[in-house]
């Protein structure tokens, strides 16, 4: 951690230098780079004193994941069922552990080799449990430093504005060469508000979504796996984890179309009725 801070000092002191130093007369490729290196070299610099190297590439995986495609939840319910109907169906603990071997490597894998090590349910709970936390506090604190991110990217747009305006100040004694140079100035704020809002708070969104897809999946995994441990009917559990799927999705239902309702003659003719008397009153 110490390299790490070192070389960010050394990277905030080269920007501060750079950016008093380079030749700014008006908009143009040179103030952009200006504005940018401030902008981006700041944050990248401070993000490095706060946070060790192993968080921030833990921090990039969890991105490229939240940005990846991915399977839906319900496709891990054939594959429990498969498994509880093989063991409930008289399978020794060799064939489930052959049966793990064929998981990919992931919360499932972990559940069915402990069944087939022959841990007791407590312990195969309480583990996977845990397990999942971790998962998911490895989420929340890509999160974390996603969001910390998003607020010192515009803190530094304001630090290159501040820069700027003290060079023209120190460098023009025309007040109105000094209202060319605003524009200029004001190209750093532009860059880190851009960035934080348009590109850093989409990101976080993005990853809180993963959080939530994730979290169910492994609530619904382990489920699973205690169901698989208990011997339960392969019918049952598929019932179970199929219920939970709808439950979820039922949180934003889609609209449903009008329903259409069928009526007996008799009923047409009472209808037809009704529909007559509130017309002539």
């Amino acid at each position: 951690m110490a390299w790490q801070i070192m070389i960010s000092v050394l990277l905030l002191t080269a920007i501060f230098f750079l950016s008093f130093f380079l030749d700014i007369g008006s908009m143009g490729l040179v103030s952009n780079l200006n504005a940018l290196m401030i902008v981006l070299g700041g944050s990248i610099g401070a993000t490095l004193m706060s946070y060790p190297m192993k968080r921030l590439v833990r921090t990039f995986s969890v991105l490229k994941k939240s940005l990846s495609p991915r399977g839906e939840s319900g496709g891990l319910i054939p594959v429990i069922v498969r498994l509880a109907r093989n063991y409930r169906g008289g399978w020794d603990i060799r064939h489930l552990e052959q049966q793990a071997k064929g998981l990919p490597p992931g919360l499932l894998k972990t559940g069915v080799e402990m069944i087939a090590y022959q841990y007791d349910r407590h312990k195969i709970d309480q583990v996977m449990r845990q397990e999942a936390l971790g998962i998911r506090g490895q989420y929340e604190s890509a999160g974390e430093i996603l969001q910390h991110l998003s607020q010192i990217v515009p803190s530094m747009g304001l630090i290159g504005t501040i820069v700027n305006f003290i060079r023209f100040v120190g460098l023009s004694n025309d007040i109105h060469e000094l209202a060319g140079y605003t524009a200029v100035a004001f190209l750093s704020t532009f860059y880190g508000v851009l960035l934080s809002r348009a590109g850093l708070a989409p990101l976080g969104s993005k990853i809180k979504e993963l959080i939530g897809e994730e979290t169910f999946r492994m609530e619904l995994i382990r489920e699973g796996v205690l169901d698989i441990c208990d011997q339960e009917h392969p019918r049952s559990v598929q019932f179970k984890l199929e219920s939970r799927l709808a439950a979820r999705e039922t949180l934003n239902p889609i609209p449903k179309s009008p329903e259409v309702v069928l009526l007996l003659p008799e009923e047409i003719g009472l209808e037809s009725k009704r529909v007559g008397s509130i017309l002539i009153n």
